[in-house]
C-alpha cells in the first residue's frame, strides 16, 4: 500500500497512527521523503516494505526509475483536494489509473468550495463513490471530543472609527478615479472592497498595458494606492493601533507612485497624526489577554494556539501573553517574509519550537497560516482566532487543532464589529456550507440520484452564545 501526504511531518503522523491501530510491525511501514533517504536506499525500503508512507514529489520522482506502481493494490491520497492542475498527485494518478484492478482513496477534511475544482479532482482520481461525514452526523459524534465555539464580538473604540472614516473618505476619491479606467470598480466602495477584486483588475490592466498605453500606469498606481489604504485601514480597525502605527511607518519609508499619491492627500496628515496620538485603546487585544489568562487560571497545564494573520501582529502579541501569569508564548512563523528583509524560520527553529511546545516549555503557540495544515502540532485545549478569515478551509483547519486525541477543546473567536472581521467570518460560514452542499451533490451524481440542496443539520447561530 501507499499512503501519500503533502508534508513529511504529515507522513510521519500517519505512519505513527497505521503502527498504533493495526497489527503491523515497525519494520513492515516505512516512511519515505527525497530529505530522509538517497535514492539507492528508497529502491530497497520500496522492496522490502508492506506500507509506504510518502510525499507525492518524492513518488513522482522516482516513478518508473526505482518504483513501478504495479506494485501497489492500493493508493491512499490525504488532502485530496489538491488533485488539480500541475500537483504532483495528478501525475500519480495519470499512471496508476493505467493499471489493472488499481485502487484509490482520497481522504479530506476540507474539499473546498469550489465546484470545479471539486470536480475536477473526483474526475483526476476516477472516484466512483463519496462518503460524506461531518461533527453532526450521529455515527460520528461518539466518537469526537467535546469542542465548544464562542464568537466575541467586540466594539470598536470611536477614535478608531473616526479615523476609519478619514481612510474611507480617500479610498471613495481613488475608487470614483479608478471608474474612469475600469468598469469594474463600478460596484467597489470602502466597505465593499475586494482584495482578490483590486488583484483582477491590477493583471487585466497590466493584460492590457499594450494595447491601450501609458493612460493605464495611473489606474495601475490608484489601485496599487486602494490595496494599501484599505490593509491600512484592516489593520488599523482589525489588528489594533500598535500594528496600524508600524503599517503607517512603512508607509513613510516608502517611495512607490502609489504611496506617494496617499501621502500627497490633504487627509493623510490626520490620519497620521490620528494613528500616532490616539489612547492605546486596543480592546482585541484586551479580549485576547483575558481570554488566555482565564483559560490558564482554571487549566493549569493547558495548551493554547493563536492564530494571527499578520506578522507584525504576532510581534505585538507575544510580549503581551508572556506577561500574563503562567503562560509561555512564542512565535511560529513560516520560512520566508515576503520581503528579504523579513527573516522567517527555518525547518530546524520550526521543529524545535514544535517540540518545545509539546513538551511544555511553552504552552502558547503564536502562529500564522503556517500552523493550520501540514505540521504535526500537539493537541491543544484552546485555539484562538485573532481575526476570522474568509476561507472555509482555514477555518476548519485551525479549528481542528483543538478538541483532538480524545481530548475536548474550545475554540473562541474575536470579532471587531463594523471591520472587515465580520465580513469574513459570515463568509467562512457560507462558503462551509456550500462545500458541503457541492460534496453531496457530486455524490448523488455518482450515485444517479437527484441532485437536492441538503440542510446541514446544525450551524449554530451567533445568538446562541449570547
Amino acid at each position: 500500500m501507499l499512503f501519500l501526504a503533502p508534508t513529511k511531518p504529515l507522513c510521519e503522523q500517519h505512519a505513527s497512527s497505521i503502527k498504533k491501530f493495526t497489527t503491523l510491525s515497525d519494520g513492515d511501514v516505512a516512511v519515505v521523503t527525497g530529505e530522509t533517504f538517497t535514492q539507492k536506499k528508497r529502491k530497497e525500503i520500496y522492496n522490502k516494505v508492506k506500507v509506504v508512507v510518502a510525499t507525492p514529489q518524492t513518488i513522482q520522482n522516482d516513478i518508473d526509475k526505482h518504483l513501478s506502481l504495479d506494485e501497489y493494490g492500493l493508493i491512499i491520497f490525504d488532502e485530496v483536494h489538491r488533485t488539480v492542475g500541475n500537483y504532483a498527485y495528478v501525475k500519480i494518478v495519470d499512471k496508476y489509473r493505467l493499471i489493472s484492478g488499481s485502487q484509490i482513496l482520497g481522504l479530506t477534511a476540507s474539499p473546498g468550495n469550489d465546484f470545479e475544482i471539486l470536480k475536477e479532482s473526483v474526475v483526476k482520481l476516477g472516484i466512483n463513490h463519496i462518503e460524506v461525514r461531518n461533527e453532526w452526523d450521529k455515527d460520528v459524534r461518539p466518537y469526537l471530543s467535546s469542542r465548544y465555539l464562542q464568537w466575541h464580538l467586540i466594539d470598536m473604540p470611536d477614535g478608531i472609527k473616526k479615523i476609519m472614516l478619514k481612510i474611507d473618505m480617500i479610498l471613495q476619491e481613488n475608487l470614483d478615479d479608478l471608474y474612469r479606467y475600469t468598469s469594474q470598480a463600478k460596484n467597489l466602495t470602502p466597505d465593499k472592497l475586494s482584495k482578490k477584486a483590486l488583484v483582477e483588475i491590477q493583471k487585466r490592466m497590466r493584460d492590457n498595458l499594450g494595447r491601450r498605453g501609458g493612460s493605464l500606469y495611473h489606474g495601475l498606481t490608484l489601485v496599487s494606492s486602494i490595496i494599501k489604504l484599505s490593509h491600512l485601514k484592516d489593520m488599523l480597525t482589525s489588528q489594533g493601533i500598535k500594528v496600524a502605527k508600524r503599517y503607517v511607518s512603512k508607509l513613510e519609508s516608502d517611495n512607490s507612485r502609489a504611496t506617494k499619491r496617499i501621502k500627497k492627500h490633504k487627509l493623510y496628515n490626520d490620519i497620521k497624526e490620528g494613528i500616532e496620538h490616539i489612547k492605546e485603546v486596543q480592546p482585541k487585544l484586551d479580549m485576547a489577554m483575558e481570554i488566555v489568562k482565564r483559560h490558564l487560571k482554571y487549566k493549569k497545564d493547558g495548551r493554547i494556539m493563536v492564530f494571527a494573520e499578520y506578522r507584525d501582529t504576532i510581534d505585538m502579541l507575544v510580549p503581551k501573553l508572556n506577561s500574563i501569569e503562567g503562560a509561555k508564548a512564542v512565535k511560529f512563523i513560516g520560512q520566508t517574509g515576503k520581503t528579504s528583509k523579513e527573516k522567517g524560520m527555518s525547518q530546524k527553529e520550526q521543529k524545535q519550537i514544535l517540540d518545545e511546545f509539546r513538551n511544555g516549555i511553552y504552552n502558547v503557540l503564536i502562529s500564522t497560516s503556517i500552523g493550520e495544515e501540514g505540521i504535526d502540532i500537539p493537541a491543544t485545549s484552546q485555539v484562538l482566532f485573532y481575526e476570522p478569515v474568509p476561507s472555509a478551509i482555514r477555518h476548519i483547519q485551525r479549528k481542528g487543532r483543538t478538541a483532538r486525541d480524545g481530548l475536548p477543546g474550545e475554540v473562541r473567536i474575536l470579532i471587531m464589529k463594523d471591520s472587515r472581521d465580520e465580513g469574513y467570518y459570515w463568509s467562512s460560514v457560507r462558503k462551509e456550507k456550500k462545500m458541503y452542499n457541492y460534496v453531496y451533490s457530486l455524490k448523488d451524481r455518482l450515485e444517479g440520484k437527484k441532485v437536492e440542496r441538503r440542510k446541514i443539520e446544525h450551524q449554530s447561530k451567533i445568538s446562541e452564545f449570547f
